[in-house]
């Protein structure tokens, strides 16, 4: 069990005028909720439990998501039935919804507000987000936490505004430890829970919250940028062990680690630390260049040489998924030396400069 620091934030600091956060408005509220992905459908369910089950918070609960096949909050608002709005038809939001909302709540949805949506809630629109912000504003928090090795992680609800991510004033923040082997399925139920608990305690006075909101620090500002297809390959020549476990741990559930071999994509799954000092040794003699790919026997896996050592992967995709024995025959046994291309990860080139000092 992690013990959870609660941090109460208390400095006024609000640029609005007096007229914008109404103290006239009186609970239980009108919320539209902001969301598409799992992180998304976690903070949707806890909020329309309290507007079934507790009336003094929530009067009326309805979604504005974005048009995918993959959205899990479209799929999750209809399976709660409840009254959801297609982004970017903002107009369908503000004039023709039966209700006048009273308050926005965002979690993971991707889309810059128009200064216009956000002032036509009288208490404006706040995010849940699975950092301590300033760190790690952007999209992919909880990849870039993982994958950094950062040793704290944190939600925080803070205030929307126009034409920015994620730079608004902090109505509520709580950290906790990271464990050294956290996967993202793991980071993404903490943070949520954490987030629906903290969300829980505004929405008890959502006016003196926003009163006691504070700015942002200037300082320690990092970036989880939006990955692109390259964050999911190994650089075998610059990764270390260390740099690739964290990666697949980051990834987990999202997608494979991805190799290269003649130009073309392997997908790498099953990964496995390799602790024997024997079968190290053994494989140090027979070549340590980045990218040799060596099936061992006794771990059933292909034991792939990277900056600072061998990691082992027992299954490969590469034209179809195999087991390691499997790619053994048909392919590295057919050469006198097998090696994987390094591709550069542009994830990298943050993690690098922006990582905690230990």
């Amino acid at each position: 069990m992690f013990i959870c620091h609660v941090q109460y934030i208390v400095k006024r600091h609000i640029h609005l005028s007096k007229c914008f956060y109404s103290s006239s408005i009186i609970k239980p509220l009108n919320v539209a909720f902001f969301g598409s992905d799992l992180f998304s459908m976690h903070i949707l369910e806890h909020l329309y439990k309290l507007f079934i089950n507790d009336k003094s918070r929530i009067k009326n609960l309805e979604v504005v998501t974005t048009v995918s096949s993959s959205n899990t909050v479209m799929h999750g608002a209809e399976k709660l039935q409840l009254i959801t709005h297609t982004w970017s038809n903002i107009d369908s939001l503000i004039s023709k919804s039966s209700v006048q909302f009273d308050l926005g709540i965002l979690a993971s949805f991707g889309q810059l507000l128009p200064k216009k949506l956000i002032e036509s809630f009288p208490l404006g629109i706040i995010n849940v987000h699975p950092s301590l912000l300033p760190r790690w504003r952007g999209s992919s928090p909880l990849i870039y936490t993982i994958a950094s090795g950062d040793k704290i992680g944190g939600v925080s609800i803070m205030d929307i505004r126009p034409k920015h991510f994620d730079i608004g004033s902090i109505l509520m923040q709580q950290s906790f430890p990271l464990s050294t082997n956290i996967t993202m399925s793991e980071l993404l139920k903490m943070t949520a829970s954490i987030g629906c608990s903290l969300l829980t305690t505004v929405l008890e006075d959502p006016i003196k919250a926003r009163q006691n909101a504070q700015e942002q620090s200037l300082s320690g500002v990092t970036y989880a940028h939006k990955l692109n297809k390259y964050a999911f390959y190994i650089d075998w020549c610059n990764h270390t062990i260390e740099d690739i476990d964290r990666l697949y741990r980051a990834l987990n559930g999202i997608a494979n680690l991805r190799t290269s071999f003649r130009q073309k994509p392997v997908r790498l799954k099953l990964l496995t630390l390799i602790n024997d000092q024997n079968v190290i040794d053994n494989l140090n003699v027979i070549s340590l260049q980045p990218g040799t790919a060596i099936y061992n026997k006794s771990l059933e896996c292909i034991c792939i040489r990277c900056k600072n050592g061998w990691i082992g992967f027992q299954k490969l995709a590469y034209r179809k998924l195999m087991y390691a024995r499997d790619f053994q025959n048909g392919y590295i046994s057919k050469t006198d030396r097998f090696v994987f291309d390094s591709i550069h990860n542009p994830l990298f080139d943050h993690i690098y400069d922006r990582r905690l000092p230990s």
